[in-house]
């Protein structure tokens, strides 16, 4: 009897933070091979270089940190999709690392208010004097939805736009042993997903795929080895994307935001 041919791990491109990395990660093995990751960076920062503000020698924690906070500031999510183009079966985006917002400046330039950016003094000092546009806000979703359809019409033209799957998991209220979620720099489970909630239904509005799993139907696990946070979940979690992506990635209506 023939045996089954070994599946080929589908090429994946991650744009976005813990949430889609933790999912390849901790379930993806042997199915899906991560091309490139593209984290801490908002959309709004992407295209807006703003490189000569980067601090000459941050104390950072890890190269990986570094690599991330130059990223950003140098805005290269566009130029780092163009060189993985031919490499990529699925872009997997989530919105993650757009929960705290950004810093604009006075000549246009925008930082990502990141994990990592606010961790590191020398950054911190970098984006003084700029305005911090906090996410959810009107101003911020004022500025990110142009931005979103711009993006659109970039993954189209880079035949990318039909393999690109939004993850919409919302934060856990509550870990498996009924445990409270912490607040993640101030901002609850149930603030967060208020807010994010017409960012995704924009993306929809603009023919992304969008992969949604409910509220009551996530839980965040207390031992995960990033800590216990509302966006840091149980295994069963990170299976049911992964399935998803694998199984029912739905294919986009390419005619809408024409």
């Amino acid at each position: 009897m023939d045996q089954p041919a070994e599946m080929v791990p589908q090429r994946a491109t991650i744009y976005g933070s813990c949430v889609a990395r933790d999912s390849v990660d901790l379930a993806g093995a042997g199915r899906l091979e991560v091309t490139d990751y593209v984290a801490r960076q908002s959309l709004l920062s992407a295209g807006h270089d703003a490189t000569a503000r980067f601090p000459e020698d941050p104390q950072v924690s890890s190269r990986f940190q570094r690599r991330m906070l130059q990223a950003d500031f140098a805005g290269d999510l566009e130029a780092r999709l163009d060189a993985v183009v031919e490499t990529t079966d699925v872009l997997i985006w989530d919105l993650t690392d757009e929960r705290h917002g950004v810093h604009v400046f006075d000549d246009g330039s925008v930082v990502t208010r990141s994990i990592d950016l606010t961790a590191v003094p020398e950054a911190l000092r970098a984006v003084e004097g700029s305005r911090h546009v906090p996410f959810g806000t009107d101003e911020h979703f004022a500025l990110w939805a142009p931005r979103a359809e711009q993006f659109q019409g970039y993954l189209r033209g880079r035949g990318l736009l039909e393999k690109t799957v939004v993850l919409q998991v919302p934060w856990a209220f509550v870990s498996p042993d009924g445990r409270k979620t912490p607040v993640s720099m101030g901002t609850s489970a149930i603030e967060a997903n208020e807010a994010y909630r017409r960012y995704y239904a924009h993306l929809r509005e603009l023919g992304f795929a969008v992969i949604e799993l409910q509220p009551l139907g996530v839980l965040a696990d207390p031992e995960h080895r990033w800590g216990f946070a509302p966006f840091h979940y149980t295994q069963d979690v990170y299976e049911e994307i992964i399935q998803r992506i694998l199984t029912e990635r739905p294919v986009p209506d390419t005619e809408v935001g024409e």
